[in-house]
């Protein structure tokens, strides 16, 4: 799903989709997912949204581990403020800083304004591509069968877009010694980074 319109990329293609009728939108879920991956339920609130993701099977540093987890957190707090259409969801300001912050919030605004939530499922497979001081690159392919529909009659937002892989790149900043967190994110429709 992926909305655009603005400085705010995440990585979900039906959002983008939607987002060229709408005036605020968002490029969601963040993230890529591969169909085959398995996991467990990150989501939080009402609803039938999850991420799930591919263990990773190579050892990694602490440091690629907590980037790893700080991204996947940021997808699974915008996935849950999504279902509710909750622009003050806690878990936003924990997982994101900056613009991309700024844009999800104002997305969620509209959502919500328009009595639009998010439903489906999500998984996730990323890589961190570089982590450079302060400053981290994750790679993503993501498969996404979560769609916008209406609150109150639970039909889908036109137009609906059939599920897909999308490339994600999300820069991560540290923001502190133990907290890193998204500052932006972009997506590429229906196309994976290398390597996946």
């Amino acid at each position: 799903m992926t909305r655009s319109g603005g400085a705010v990329t995440w990585g979900m293609a039906r959002f983008r989709t939607r987002s060229r009728s709408l005036p605020i939108v968002v490029l969601v879920v963040l993230a890529a997912f591969s169909a085959s991956c398995g996991g467990s339920n990150s989501a939080t609130g009402g609803g039938s949204t999850t991420t799930s993701d591919r263990p990773t099977t190579s050892a990694t540093s602490p440091q690629t581990s907590a980037v790893l987890a700080a991204y996947r957190a940021e997808q699974a707090a915008f996935q849950g403020a999504l279902q509710q259409a909750d622009p003050t969801f806690p878990a936003l300001v924990q997982t994101m800083t900056g613009n991309q912050l700024t844009s999800v919030r104002r997305a969620l605004v509209s959502d919500q304004t328009n009595g639009i939530v998010g439903r489906g499922t999500s998984q996730l497979n990323p890589k961190v591509a570089s982590i450079h001081g302060n400053q981290a690159v994750v790679h993503d392919c993501l498969f996404s069968s979560i769609e916008l529909v209406y609150s109150a009659t639970g039909k889908p937002v036109p137009p609906v877009t059939p599920p897909e892989h999308d490339g994600v790149k999300a820069t991560l900043v540290q923001v502190s010694p133990d907290t890193w967190k998204v500052s932006d994110q972009n997506v590429t429709e229906g196309s994976c980074p290398s390597g996946y």
